[in-house]
């Protein structure tokens, strides 16, 4: 029995002991798999995290490049390496296959952009001459890459068309539909030699200044997009490391975030990382989670490869050493220790890589140029870089925190939290999205300008606002010197070239006597490179009206094919001279668009005068007037050498000749055509040309068609009643001109050819007035209105002299004609109207007074020569003397230069207004800057000198005083209380005429 029950006890014992061993066994190895999987599961959501920092950082990248966008009118190749290069994206952030930039490209516009990308040589000097867009075919959009960085190894990328593939296509359009980041599906790379997966990060690029707070705004206001190129594989080695090589991790992507299955049949695999190592088959611990980026769901399974080793060792040990418990515990406690060593090793690793890349992230933006300022939906400043520091002068734990209307003056930080306030609650724009100049305080409470772009971002549904700010401080300083330099040139060179120019044409009309061939040639060399030096000047202050917006438009609609015709009639003498012809071959009658008359005659005489001097002797110039569905094309086609293929990128900048030679040979500035460009497309048009070498060139500029026309602006022609006017012209085409013109103007009109046939003509019929060539074939003009006025009876109808000799209205030749006006050719039409209507209906003109206020001797010289008998002129040096002569003399007009030694013109208005007959005043000056308001309502023209001919302002001034009991009456009914026109004479059609021909000289 004792030995039964011993070997019972022993037995039990060791049933007892094998089963607490087996319990013990049991018990440890629960608790080392359960701290092992929460091991697992630690550094697996670590990984994830890793992973989907780094994404974020990645965006972030592209935040930037967008926002280099956004604060930039254009980005070139050359700006788009330089920033790149600058964020060593290779060492601080690797994992980037490539950076780049693509565009969106209508149909219309692929040809254009072909060519501008292969002339493209900002980067590369001989630019990309085999760029092409891939696949080939047309397309009714393109989203063509344009960009790329690094270059080197991604030139298989180059032209690839986003859009012509369904993963790269979907991404852009969300991007764009959206303004958010996208992620493409798994695809292959263009550049991939292999079968590595990749993907896409896409960020939409919109116009500068265009609205883009709903779907609609930001599709059209879509420019392209910037994007990041990555392959999974080597993505993973440059987050992970040497843990790379260690991990089992599955990346699969499951579809767009909301819309994803999640399935295994709707998985598309990114990534498959496995050691080298055979594996167990049957993972023991794995981990799958679910990972949003960009708009993409990805799945991410993570798998231990096998059992931890301390799970095995603890079952063996415990096993085969029961009584050894004590050791047990100690190889237990060992194992527990070990884990949470490893465990918390790991987790401080993980955390030194967050931190690693949180300081690459920030050392990316303290590198740009750019501040760049983060706030919250509140104005409270979240980040601060180098730069913003180095611009404002705080230190950024000086502003963290803080509301960022610190950084502005008053009145702007006072209306700041309220913009805010309204932002939030009605999401009306006023500055987000947008690039304007405003003013920056900076620590010491000084202010400075600044270029500010602001752009909103969404993170984990936080509003955050991304301010990329610029100190603009020296381009200020340039533009304030461009300006004087401006005013220098339009004063210091305007007044003594309008004497210059106003000497030689009286000269020329025989003011001094009558000159000898040889001195009468050299005068005319010398008026003529006095005008080139004038149009020069004028051309060099329009580009800059135009570039400043100073530059105002009369639009009126009206048919272009008469101005077309008066531009050929114009420009006809310069033809001649280079011995071409100038035809119109293609009319439309009833053409009309909304334009300003002027500028659309200084765009055709451009055309005209380039394809004149480029023509051979003997040919034509061929102009026609066309229809291009709904807009009208003036084409201009000359039969020169044609526009070298090199030259056409440049043929409308400023300054702009194709060879130097050719511009000693023909003659101009290099601003034609830019001016040109810049006119058309204010009035709503589009410029180009084409060119084969050899055939000629063919410019043409485009205009919006008004097809309706209202009763109201059917011009009248002339009724039965109407008066008659004889019109003596021997040239057809412009007794033809002149004929429609006054025909349309409601005139009957009458031609003669000769002054025989005139001399008929007013023996038989009663005329109101008369329009006279001087240059007849039987007779001259001035012979033939001697004869008329020495007549028995006397001659009493009104004669307008329209004539291409030179202005030769000297005293004693207009006192011995008495002529009502001079008009030279080519004809200013409007001119001719308000010259026969003040010839019919005005009543005979007296010898007016006239106060010229100028500091010039010699310009009050040349001017009191053209006046000659028909005025008296009284000179006043400075104010203080006109002042005096005001308070003594009755005046007709005063004649006012700006620029006085005592003060500025504008003190004389005021004194003007006050005399009890104020008389009218033009402004007579070198300053070609625009007038105030007040200023204009008080005085009746403002004439610039280098601009103004000599027989233009003794047009104004007569009408001003013609005549002057008709003058007293007006200003009678003034004090009255009748308000006075800016030109009295001619009523409102003159008024308008005169406004429209001064634009150039206000």
């Amino acid at each position: 029995m004792a030995w039964f029950s011993m070997q019972r006890s022993a037995v039990l014992s060791l049933f007892a002991g094998l089963a607490l061993t087996a319990w013990a066994a049991q018990w440890a190895t629960g608790i080392a798999e359960s701290e092992a999987r929460q091991e697992f599961e630690q550094a697996s959501a670590i990984r994830v995290l890793q992973l989907d920092k780094r994404l974020d950082a990645y965006e972030g990248v592209l935040r930037g490049l967008q926002g280099f966008f956004a604060g930039s009118a254009e980005v070139d190749r050359s700006e788009f390496h330089r920033y790149v290069a600058r964020l060593e994206l290779t060492e601080r952030l690797p994992g980037f296959q490539v950076v780049g930039f693509a565009r969106r490209v209508a149909l219309a516009e692929r040809a254009a952009f072909l060519a501008a990308v292969r002339a493209d040589r900002h980067l590369v000097a001989e630019g990309y001459p085999a760029f092409a867009l891939r696949p080939p075919g047309a397309r009714p959009e393109y989203l063509a890459i344009e960009y790329t960085e690094p270059a080197q190894g991604n030139e298989a990328a180059m032209g690839l068309d986003m859009l012509s593939e369904s993963a790269r296509r979907g991404a852009a359009e969300r991007a764009r539909a959206t303004g958010a980041a996208a992620a493409t599906a798994p695809l292959i790379l263009a550049q991939e030699t292999g079968r590595q997966a990749s993907f896409l990060l896409i960020l939409p690029i919109y116009r500068n200044a265009a609205p883009i707070a709903t779907m609609d705004e930001r599709q059209e206001a879509f420019l392209g997009v910037v994007y990041a190129a990555f392959r999974m594989e080597d993505l993973a080695r440059g987050i992970f490391g040497d843990d790379a090589q260690r991990l089992d991790l599955a990346v699969d992507d499951v579809g767009l975030v909301g819309t994803a299955a999640g399935g295994v049949a709707d998985a598309q695999p990114l990534l498959r990382l496995s050691p080298s190592a055979s594996k167990v088959e049957g993972a023991p611990y794995s981990s799958e989670m679910l990972l949003n980026f960009a708009g993409r769901q990805w799945r991410l399974r993570i798998a231990a490869n096998a059992a931890p080793a301390a799970v095995q060792r603890t079952a063996t040990v415990v096993l085969a050493g029961g009584a050894l418990v004590s050791i047990l515990l100690f190889a237990l406690l060992q194992t527990f220790a070990g884990s949470r060593a490893r465990a918390l090793e790991l987790a401080d690793a993980m955390t030194h890589e967050l931190r690693e890349s949180e300081a690459h992230t920030r050392a990316v933006l303290d590198n740009t140029l750019d501040a760049i300022i983060t706030i919250d939906e509140r104005g409270l400043i979240e980040s601060f870089n180098l730069a913003a520091e180095k611009l404002f002068g705080y230190a950024t734990k000086d502003v963290l925190g803080h509301n960022v209307k610190m950084l502005m003056p008053a009145p702007y930080a006072n209306a700041h939290d309220g913009y805010l306030r309204a932002y939030r609650q009605s999401g009306v724009r006023k500055i987000i999205g947008l690039g304007r100049e405003v003013l920056g305080q900076s620590a010491d409470g000084s202010c400075f300008p600044m270029e500010l772009a602001v752009t909103e971002v969404v993170v984990n549904d936080r509003r955050r606002f991304i301010g990329l700010a610029r100190d603009i401080t020296e381009r200020k300083k340039m533009e304030q010197l461009k300006n004087e330099f401006v005013s220098t040139v339009s004063h210091e060179l305007r007044t003594p070239l309008t004497s210059i120019r106003g000497s030689l044409g009286l000269l020329e009309g025989g003011v001094g006597g009558q000159l000898p061939a040889p001195a009468k040639a050299l005068i005319g060399i010398a008026a003529n490179n006095c005008d080139r030096l004038v149009d020069l000047i004028n051309d060099i202050l329009d580009i800059e009206r135009i570039a400043s917006g100073r530059m105002s438009f009369q639009f009126a609609t009206q048919p272009l094919l008469p101005l077309i015709e008066q531009a050929l009639v114009a420009n006809q003498g310069f033809a001649v001279q280079h011995e071409v012809r100038l035809e119109l071959v293609a009319r439309l009658a009833e053409a009309r668009a909304r334009i300003d008359a002027d500028r659309f005659l200084q765009v055709l005489a451009n055309l005209l005068s380039n394809a004149a001097k480029f023509s051979p002797p003997g040919k034509a110039v061929e102009v026609s007037l066309l229809r291009r569905g709904d807009c009208l094309r003036i084409e201009v086609a000359d039969h020169g050498p044609g526009i070298p293929e090199a030259f056409w990128a440049r043929i409308f900048e400023k300054f702009s000749q194709a060879d130097g030679s050719t511009t000693r040979a023909k003659g101009g500035s290099g601003l034609g055509l830019s001016i040109s460009k810049a006119l058309v497309e204010r009035m709503g048009g589009a410029i180009g040309f084409s060119s084969e070498p050899g055939q000629g060139a063919r410019f043409w500029f485009e205009l919006p068609e008004v097809m309706a026309e209202s009763p109201s602006m059917i011009v009248p022609l002339a009724s039965a009643d109407a008066p008659r006017v004889l019109v003596c012209e021997d040239d057809a085409a412009v007794a033809q001109l002149l004929a429609t013109v006054l025909k349309r103007a409601g005139y009957e009109v009458d031609l003669a050819a000769s002054a025989a046939q005139a001399r008929e003509y007013l023996g038989s019929r009663q005329y109101a007035a008369m329009t006279l060539d001087m240059a007849l074939p039987d007779e001259t003009g001035s012979d033939l209105l001697s004869s008329l006025r020495a007549a028995k009876g006397g001659f009493v109808v009104p004669v307008v002299v329209v004539s291409g000799s030179h202005d030769l209205a000297t005293p004693a030749l207009g006192g011995a004609l008495a002529v009502v006006d001079w008009l030279d050719k080519p004809v200013d039409v409007q001119r001719l109207t308000a010259a026969l209507k003040r010839a019919i209906h005005a009543p005979a003109s007296r010898c007016a007074r006239i106060l010229h206020v100028e500091d010039d001797a010699d310009l009050v010289h040349i001017v009191a020569a053209q006046f000659g008998s028909l005025a008296e002129i009284n000179e006043a040096r400075t104010l203080s003397t006109a002042k005096d002569e005001l308070a003594t003399r009755t005046f007709d007009v005063v004649i006012l230069d700006l620029g006085s030694p005592d003060g500025s013109g504008l003190e004389l208005l005021p004194v003007i207004q006050g005399l009890e007959h104020p008389p009218p005043v033009v402004v007579f000056s070198a300053s070609d800057t625009a007038t105030r308001v007040d200023v204009q309502q008080a005085v009746a023209a403002s004439l610039v000198k280098s601009r103004t001919s000599n027989e233009r302002l003794l047009q104004i001034v007569r009408e001003l005083t013609q005549p002057a009991h008709a003058a007293r009456a007006e200003e009678s009914a003034a004090a009255a209380g009748v308000r006075r026109r800016p030109v009295t004479v001619d009523g409102e059609e003159q008024e308008k005429h005169d406004n429209k021909e001064n634009d150039d000289e206000r």
